[in-house]
């Protein structure tokens, strides 16, 4: 029953956080970036104040549940564990590029005065686009492959 409760929990959790994601990057921030510079800020900002609060605890908690169902499966030496093992090391990616990327940049959009601008401030939220798709994409990706798990081992 545990093992049971730690699997649909780790699929909630996953699924959510590739939804949240790949939505906002595929639907909410194009239409941001189309809006004059002032206004994406101040809707960056918003956003901050939203996604800024709940991912960074789903985030880690989503690559911890998947690590603690892979670990339970390490016994088992099979296509399940070589899967889950694939969607942990794909969010660990994940999570070391938000870090290194996405985060500096989000610190930094929630001090700008959106009427002042820094002069470079579009090529960084480029940079931070460009990894927001990857983040999507690999959270796609390991949802799918822990939900490909899951059904192998039934």
């Amino acid at each position: 029953m545990t093992s049971q409760i730690l699997e649909i929990a780790t699929l909630v959790v996953a699924g959510w956080v590739a939804g949240a994601e790949s939505a906002s990057w595929a639907f909410v921030h194009p239409v941001i970036k189309r809006l004059p510079p002032k206004e994406q800020i101040v809707f960056q900002q918003g956003l901050l104040k939203t996604f800024g609060r709940i991912m960074p605890v789903l985030m880690p908690l989503n690559f911890i549940l998947s690590l603690v169902l892979c670990i339970s499966s390490a016994t088992e030496e099979n296509t399940v564990y070589y899967l889950r093992l694939a969607a942990v090391i794909a969010l660990a990616t994940m999570i070391l590029t938000t870090v290194i990327f996405n985060v500096p940049v989000n610190s930094a959009t929630g001090k700008w005065n959106p009427e002042d601008l820094p002069p470079d401030w579009d090529k960084k939220r480029a940079r931070w686009r460009f990894f927001q798709a990857y983040r999507s994409i690999i959270l796609i990706g390991a949802f799918i492959i822990l939900v490909i798990a899951q059904v192998s081992s039934c």
